[in-house]
């Protein structure tokens, strides 16, 4: 038995060194969205674009809790919306690895002398438990990170951020729009996330280092607090008393997100450990527990 426990516990640690431990602890108060009609808004008329003209690299990157997926074919939640969009999707071909996991769809609108385009793609995910995901752009290259995976993707020819976007409303939206959204015509709306969000960061700067090869993904470990420096755009922690329904941006721009038909902070009920990446002190502590 004690031979066979080192021999375990030699695994784990070999383990631990090829792939960083990913475990969250919320910080104790979140947005709260029930995916019905619950929204925050930052007004274009007010505060314009985000990312400002000419933006040529950048990172957006969020801890998110969703709690339930679309109801309908086709489309997606929206989690956050203007020159980024994040949402939680149905089971699509690009994640079609696992049918139990709803995906991560992210889109972006990006610019160059000659027109603009926008670049997407689908990631795994699953429900009720908290994620970290992120997108980086620098030198016309995009890449992602998912919990503690960090992923590049080939170079385009677009090399800066859409400052002028047509398709899609132009306020800043979290957790839901105004009103029904189509993305295109015939297509099923984009509706409401229902969930919590423990804080969102917009950076001028591409925060983490790509992979060197497209295509490969590289072990990651993602922040568990976001912090405020010269290079954030913006970012909210919904750090404010329980009810607050007006959430400080806590960079030098102090842009005020507005929570709508009752959208408000509250403490998290969710559960503040992923229950399929425990970190390795609970790992051993299994281990001791098992050998008595």
């Amino acid at each position: 038995m004690v031979t066979n426990l080192k021999s375990l516990l030699i695994t784990v640690l070999s383990l631990s060194l090829v792939m960083p431990v990913f475990s969250f602890q919320p910080s104790g108060r979140v947005l709260s969205l029930d995916g019905i009609d619950d929204y925050a808004v930052l007004s274009f008329e007010e505060y314009g674009y985000l990312f400002p003209k000419d933006t040529r690299e950048f990172t957006v990157e969020m801890w998110f809790y969703p709690k339930s997926g679309p109801n309908h074919g086709g489309g997606s939640d929206i989690i956050l919306s203007q020159q980024v969009y994040f949402g939680v999707a149905l089971n699509h071909l690009e994640c079609r690895d696992d049918v139990s996991k709803l995906c991560w769809h992210t889109q972006a609108y990006l610019d160059s002398e000659d027109g603009h385009g926008i670049v997407f793609f689908y990631v795994p995910m699953e429900i009720n438990r908290w994620n970290y995901v992120a997108i980086i752009f620098k030198d016309r290259t995009l890449g992602r990170a998912y919990n503690n995976r960090i992923y590049k993707f080939g170079q385009t020819v677009l090399d800066r951020v859409s400052a002028e976007i047509d398709e899609r409303p132009k306020d800043f939206f979290v957790g839901g729009y105004a009103q029904a959204f189509f993305p295109f015509r015939g297509a099923p709306p984009t509706t409401g996330f229902h969930g919590e969000i423990d804080a969102i960061r917009f950076s001028r700067i591409a925060r983490y280092d790509l992979p060197k090869i497209p295509g490969i993904e590289e072990p990651f470990d993602p922040p568990h607090r976001f912090a405020s420096d010269r290079d954030t755009v913006a970012l909210w922690n919904f750090d404010e008393p329980e009810g607050a329904t007006r959430f400080q941006d806590e960079s030098k721009n102090k842009r005020i997100l507005i929570g709508m038909n009752g959208t408000s902070v509250s403490r998290t009920r969710a559960l503040a450990v992923n229950p399929d990446s425990t970190s390795l002190t609970t790992i051993w502590g299994r281990i001791k527990l098992r050998s008595r």
